[in-house]
């Protein structure tokens, strides 16, 4: 979907496209939280050469970004559903997708398995 604003990368004002950080295909339970988007113009997006798309360090920059959002939210080291939708902005179904493979502990979810399932199963390291 693409719209007028600014490129979080360039800081151009241009048509910018709706870039999922997380990807559907990864975990389609974050289609719609909106801290997983960023909004990219044409060639950070799907430019083959310097897009998200096909540039790993530029997609490794971004997926640190919404991991380092979820560990600065997610301060308690074991989280309700309660607060864990509260911080993803997502609804029930979507919720319970993500929670369903975790282990609770006296009802709650430890945090660096919730931060690692949001991440699509994949925590990132900062190099």
């Amino acid at each position: 979907m693409a719209k007028y604003g600014t490129c979080e990368e360039c800081k151009l004002d241009t048509v910018v496209e709706l870039h999922h950080i997380i990807s559907r295909k990864q975990l389609k339970a974050l289609e719609f939280c909106e801290h997983n988007f960023a909004l990219l113009c044409y060639n950070h997006h799907r430019n083959n050469k310097t897009g998200i798309h096909a540039n790993r360090e530029l997609d490794h920059k971004y997926k640190l970004r919404f991991q380092s959002y979820l560990e600065m939210s997610f301060f308690n080291e074991y989280l309700t559903r309660e607060e864990i939708k509260a911080v993803l902005e997502i609804k029930d179904k979507a919720l319970e997708s993500i929670l369903k493979h975790l282990i609770q502990h006296k009802g709650k979810y430890f945090r660096e398995d919730v931060i690692r399932a949001c991440m699509g199963g994949k925590m990132m390291i900062n190099d």
